[in-house]
């Protein structure tokens, strides 16, 4: 009976991760999501950056409360504006505009180039350039 209810919890707690890291995760790049950060007033402030192409506004909503996304290392206020682009193309249903311009930028959709340069900052992964044995 005790390793049923271990085992129960073990299960449980695998499917709520695998269930958490989707929904984390999904938004990113997909203009059908909401993000975890979201809120109507939150959204009204970044709509309305979008709209004046106000880089420092748009900039202090993403990085509030001690946050840094990798997308303000990437968007600058030199190409904010291709972002807005990007950002209008994707709330339009133009997705492959948006995709095209956030592959511009360097955001692929939270799908970062798989050489080793995303998350690790190539900091010695992608080293073994896919010479890997079968």
């Amino acid at each position: 009976m005790k390793q049923a209810t271990i085992f129960g919890l073990l299960a449980l707690m695998v499917v709520g991760l695998v269930a958490t890291t989707g929904l984390v995760s999904a938004y990113r790049g997909d203009y059908s999501v909401k993000g975890p950060d979201c809120n109507e007033e939150r959204h009204e402030a970044m709509e309305n950056a979008f709209e004046s192409l106000d880089y420092d506004a748009w900039y202090q909503l993403m990085t509030e409360n001690g946050r840094h996304p990798r997308v303000v290392d990437v968007v600058t206020e030199d190409n904010f504006e291709t972002f807005v682009q990007a950002h209008e193309a994707g709330e339009n249903g133009d997705y492959e505009t948006a995709a095209e311009l956030r592959a511009e930028l360097g955001l692929n959709k939270g799908n970062g180039p798989r050489d080793g340069t995303g998350h690790g900052k190539g900091m010695g992964q992608g080293k073994g350039q896919g010479m890997g044995r079968k």
